[in-house]
C-alpha cells in the first residue's frame, strides 16, 4: 500500500489497527475494480483491477477530485459522488439504467456506457456505490464498485431488436392474415350459398390457410359447389384462389357441364400461379330433380355420402391432381357420376379436419371422421354436429389450418 493512499486513509479512521491496514489491502487487491471517496469527495484508494480496467494508474488519482476523468470526456459527478452529496435524484438524468435507490444507506445501483478516454473505447459498465458511516454515524467514505458487462449489453440489444422484429413480422401476418379473409369474404356471394341450400361452416386456424367453399345454382336449378385448398397461408393463399371465385360463377351462370368447368378453371391456375403453387378442391354437381349427381375430387379429403340412415353409403376418392399443376384437358377425365333413391348428404371437408391434433398429437382422421357423421341424429345439421365434436377433439388447442365443413342435402 503506497504511503500516498495511506495518507489519505489515516484521517477518516478514528482508531488504526492492523484491521483496517488488512482492510485496505484487501480492497486494493480485489479482483472487481474499485474506488474509494472519502466524505470531500477526493479518492482514496484506487484498486489494480480499476487500474487495468481505466487505464488509469492510482498515483493519477488519489488524493484528486479526478475520478471521473478514467470515465468521461467532460466533468461530471460519478454515482460515488452523488451518494456523498445525497444527490441521487440526479441519477436518471446521467445514468442510462438507474434502480430505485430506496435507501440510500445501503447503496445504490446504475448503468451507464463510458467513454473510457485512456482506453480510447466505450464499455457499457454496472456500477453499485455505497456509503460508509462510523459510529456516530457520520460519513467517511464511499465505495464505488465497477463492473464491464458490454458483452452482455450488446447481447440484450442484440435480443430486443430480434425480439422486435419478430414483433414486427408476427404483427405483419396478422394484418396479412385479415386482408386475405377479407379478399375472400368481399369476393364470396353469400346470398348465393344461401340461395344454394348447403350447410357450410368453419374453424378458423392461428393462419389464414386459403381454404373457402362456394356454391351457387345454374338457371336451370342445378346445384354447383366447390371447396377448394390453395396451397400456402395467408395472402398469398387468398390471391392462389381468387381467379377460380369469379371464373366459378361465371360459368355456373352459363350451365356449364362439370368436365368444361375444371378445365377452365384449371386452365385459368396453371397459367396464373407461380411454379409450385396449386388448389386442392372438389366439385359436386346435382340435379335434385332428377335425382342424380357428378363428383370430381383431386388432392382435398374424400367425399363422403351418407344414405337415410345415417350410415356412410359411398366414399368418393381424391384420385385426381390438384388444380393448377397440369395444363392437360384430361385432368377432368375422373368425374365419378351417382344417383340416389332416397335422401341423403354429402360431406366435403377439408385436410384441416383430417390432420387435427388433440393435446396428444393425435390427428382426428377419416375413422373418427366417419364415425362422428353416423352418430349424427336426423335432422340434425351435419357440419354443426361435426364442428361441436372437432372443438370437443381439440380441446382449447389452436388448429394450424383452417377447418372446412360442407353438407348438401341430396332430396
Amino acid at each position: 500500500m503506497s504511503q500516498d493512499t495511506q495518507a489519505r486513509i489515516d484521517p477518516v479512521v478514528i482508531r488504526p489497527d492492523n484491521h483496517l491496514a488488512f482492510a485496505i489491502s484487501l480492497m486494493e487487491h480485489l479482483v472487481v475494480p474499485t474506488f474509494v471517496l472519502d466524505a470531500e469527495q477526493k479518492v482514496v484508494i484506487w484498486n489494480r483491477a480499476c487500474e487495468r480496467l481505466t487505464g488509469i494508474p492510482s498515483a493519477e488519482v488519489v488524493g484528486t477530485r479526478n475520478q471521473w476523468k478514467a470515465f468521461y470526456e467532460g466533468p461530471r459527478p460519478c454515482l460515488a459522488d452523488l451518494v456523498a452529496t445525497s444527490a441521487l435524484e440526479r441519477m436518471a438524468a446521467l445514468y442510462a439504467a438507474a434502480d430505485n435507490p430506496g435507501e440510500p444507506s445501503y447503496g445504490v445501483h446504475a448503468e451507464n456506457c463510458c467513454w473510457m478516454p485512456r482506453r480510447g473505447q466505450r464499455l457499457y459498465l454496472a456500477i453499485d456505490a455505497g456509503p460508509v458511516f462510523d459510529e456516530s454515524g457520520r460519513l467517511i467514505a464511499v465505495i464505488e464498485t465497477l463492473r464491464d458487462i458490454t458483452e452482455k449489453h450488446v447481447a440484450q440489444i442484440k435480443v430486443e431488436e430480434q425480439a422486435s422484429q419478430l414483433k414486427a413480422h408476427f404483427e405483419e401476418q396478422q394484418r396479412e392474415t385479415e386482408l386475405a379473409r377479407r379478399i375472400l369474404e368481399h369476393q364470396i356471394r353469400s346470398d348465393l350459398m344461401a340461395q344454394a341450400g348447403v350447410q357450410y361452416a368453419v374453424i378458423p386456424a392461428s393462419n389464414f390457410s386459403g381454404d373457402m367453399v362456394l356454391a351457387a345454382r345454374s338457371p336451370a336449378g342445378r346445384l354447383y359447389a366447390i371447396l377448394a385448398d390453395a396451397t400456402g397461408h395467408g395472402l398469398s393463399a387468398a390471391v392462389s384462389v381468387l381467379p377460380m371465385v369469379q371464373e366459378f360463377y361465371r360459368l355456373v351462370d352459363l350451365s356449364t357441364p362439370l368436365n368444361v368447368m375444371i378445365e377452365s378453371i384449371n386452365f385459368l391456375l396453371a397459367n396464373s400461379l407461380p411454379l409450385g403453387r396449386f388448389v386442392a378442391a372438389a366439385f359436386v354437381v346435382l340435379d335434385e330433380r332428377e335425382k342424380r349427381g357428378e363428383i370430381w375430387v383431386g388432392g382435398v379429403p374424400n367425399v363422403l355420402m351418407f344414405d337415410a340412415a345415417g350410415k356412410l353409403a359411398r366414399r368418393f376418392e381424391s384420385s385426381n391432381l390438384p388444380l393448377g399443376i397440369s395444363k392437360a384437358s384430361e385432368i377432368a377425365g375422373s368425374i365419378e357420376l351417382f344417383t340416389w333413391d332416397r335422401p341423403a348428404r354429402l360431406m366435403l371437408v377439408s385436410d384441416g379436419i383430417i390432420e387435427a391434433c388433440n393435446t396428444d398429437g393425435v390427428a382426428f382422421g377419416e375413422e373418427q371422421l366417419i364415425a362422428t357423421l353416423e352418430s349424427c341424429q336426423p335432422g340434425a345439421a351435419m357440419v354443426d354436429v361435426l364442428g361441436q365434436a372437432m372443438q370437443r377433439y381439440l380441446q382449447g388447442t389452436v388448429a394450424h389450418d383452417d377447418m372446412w365443413m360442407l353438407g348438401i342435402d341430396c332430396p
